[in-house]
């Protein structure tokens, strides 16, 4: 039986026996078939066609009609991999669940590029959902409406979202959400979302809905740093517009230049708890820091920006993500008001 090339590779591709996609095929143009009518449409031998029909039958391709004989019947293409579908994503999800309960060793960096649109937004939204502390995310505003769902999931998590915007959206179903920062800046056409300090995703000129838009996600310190960097200058150049604290008691960040921005704000009118894990940048150890907030330094001519707490041991001052002058580095703060 004749098969187009391509359907038998893309096919084979995901899988599939040469048996089974001629079995499949032949039930798809003959309709409903005994095994030695599939076995005659098809040139598979006869004595193969059983234990295809059942491989297929696992895989919810073909459906069984009791008789004598029996006849085997194909479920259509969409219902097929609808189903199909919901395997893999099941399998999916096994495996997400599987790593969540182990503990995994630290892994080397990496990067991964990609041309596909809609496979670069999965990337922007997995890391998102990787975030437990802040998530930056610059988006040009024509963007906002595909990426609210995700947004508004991540403020549930209690994590901070500060997004930077040309246009100010309706923020009404934000409100109440989550800790979120809004600030305007002119316009990028790039979407860029970045968490914990950890992960940045980068989807080039979103704005212009390109198919094959050049996109990347990396956990690699010195891409990281780069679109920190970049993300930095945005923030010199922008205007806080909107901040929604519905959590007052875990205002969380990873950017220290937010989390000082955020303490110059309010330091003077409210009493300002900072519980902190980072690295004492003297011993290389990760400690877990308690105190009141006294202080902050916020220059980017000295291009410093730290946070100064009064704890148990005295003042120390607490640096971001690559600190060097201060007495720790963090990534993971989180501020109780009152």
């Amino acid at each position: 039986m004749e098969i187009h090339p391509e359907i038998l590779h893309v096919l084979s591709e995901i899988g599939f026996t040469k048996y089974e996609i001629l079995t499949y095929w032949t039930l798809l143009v003959h309709g409903p078939s005994t095994a030695k009518e599939i076995s005659s449409k098809s040139g598979i031998p006869y004595n193969r066609v059983y234990d295809t029909i059942s491989s297929l039958k696992i895989r919810g391709f073909v459906t069984e009609i009791e008789g004598t004989p029996k006849i085997y019947a194909a479920y259509s293409p969409r219902i097929a991999f609808f189903r199909f579908k919901k395997e893999l994503e099941s399998i999916m999800e096994k495996l997400e669940s599987e790593l969540k309960s182990i503990k995994r060793e630290e892994q080397r960096p990496a990067i991964w590029r990609s041309q596909n649109f809609e496979e670069a937004f999965e990337m922007f939204r997995e890391t998102l959902k990787l975030a437990k502390n802040e998530v930056i995310v610059v988006t040009p505003s024509e963007f906002f409406e595909d990426i609210q769902e995700e947004l508004l999931k991540t403020l549930e998590k209690g994590v901070t979202v500060s997004l930077y915007i040309d246009r100010i959206p309706n923020l009404l179903e934000f409100e109440g959400a989550g800790n979120l920062f809004v600030r305007q800046f002119y316009k990028l056409n790039h979407l860029i979302g970045m968490a914990d300090g950890k992960e940045v995703v980068n989807i080039q000129n979103v704005s212009f809905r390109p198919t094959f838009p050049p996109s990347f996600k990396a956990t690699y310190p010195e891409v990281i740093f780069s679109q920190y960097s970049l993300i930095i200058e945005i923030f010199k150049e922008s205007s806080l517009e909107m901040e929604y604290i519905a959590n007052p008691q875990d205002i969380r960040f990873f950017a220290m230049f937010h989390a000082s921005d955020f303490v110059k704000r309010h330091i003077e009118s409210t009493p300002i708890l900072a519980e902190i894990t980072g690295r004492n940048v003297k011993t290389g150890e990760i400690e877990n820091i308690y105190g009141n907030v006294v202080g902050y330094t916020l220059s980017f001519r000295k291009a410093v920006s730290n946070i100064h707490l009064e704890t148990e041991k005295g003042i120390v001052k607490v640096g971001g993500i690559f600190a060097v002058i201060e007495d720790y580095e963090s990534t993971d703060i989180k501020f109780m008001m009152g």
